[in-house]
């Protein structure tokens, strides 16, 4: 028996892993837009980067980060490659969550995201973007020594890794050293504000200083194309070594 629920409310539609834990919404009027703030602020390399044009995403969920990406990035985004381990979860993206799953663009594996990233080639993806948790809040592997070195040599030399991680567990902090190890300084934190979410930003290549002028005005440019506070979001945010 499967553990999906999934609730309709004030016009969103919600999935539960069978438990109280929010694993994705939906506004069923725009589907396309992030609806949970985290889910907003896993856009935040943005800043840094321009739009990737290919991804590999570990864990689908309601599909939100892949449908805001098509919406949002258009032709930039050339492939979409998106790991799930639960059929039953790729199946919600033929109809609760619908993905445009005919886009040549979009590729979806059913498998461990941990394992997959193994089986890709080298300096590959511009941008990787982790978020999976099951009902439990247990992320498995996606915090190893050896995801995280798969992620890395999979990353193109100015490539990103995002992750949501959570700061209230005994595995963030050891979680972020092993990040440090394989990307030194070059990894930023951007905390949410009502939650115990973080956003980890890595790159193998240095970022410009947060304290940059035209790092400001970038991020004031993506608040008024995106309608997100990114501005916001790079006065939050700090680098790694605040949390070592």
């Amino acid at each position: 028996m499967s553990d999906l629920l999934i609730s309709e409310h004030a016009g969103f539609r919600t999935l539960h892993f069978g438990s109280e834990w929010i694993q994705g919404r939906m506004r069923m009027s725009r589907p396309h837009e992030l609806a949970i703030p985290y889910a907003q602020e896993m856009t935040a390399a943005l800043i840094f980067v321009p739009p990737p044009a290919r991804v590999y995403v570990a864990g689908l969920g309601v599909g939100a980060l892949p449908r805001w990406a098509l919406h949002a990035w258009g032709d930039d985004v050339k492939k979409l490659d998106i790991v799930e381990l639960r059929r039953d979860v790729i199946s919600l993206a033929h109809n609760a969550f619908p993905l445009p799953i005919d886009d040549p663009r979009v590729k979806i594996t059913e498998g461990d995201a941990a394992k997959e990233i193994a089986t890709r080639s080298a300096n590959t993806f511009d941008w990787i973007w982790v978020d999976c948790y099951d009902g439990r809040g247990r992320v498995g592997a996606l915090e190893s020594t050896e995801f995280y070195e798969h992620a890395h040599r999979a990353l193109k030399k100015k490539g990103v890794f995002v992750a949501n991680m959570w700061s209230n567990v005994s595995r963030y902090r050891p979680g972020l050293k092993r990040l440090h190890k394989l990307f030194g300084d070059n990894v930023l934190l951007l905390p949410s504000r009502e939650t115990e979410n973080v956003m980890v930003i890595a790159s193998k290549t240095p970022f410009e200083s947060l304290d940059s002028p035209a790092l400001k005005a970038h991020a004031v440019a993506l608040k008024k194309a995106h309608k997100m506070p990114f501005d916001a979001w790079l006065h939050r945010m700090s680098s790694i070594r605040s949390a070592l």
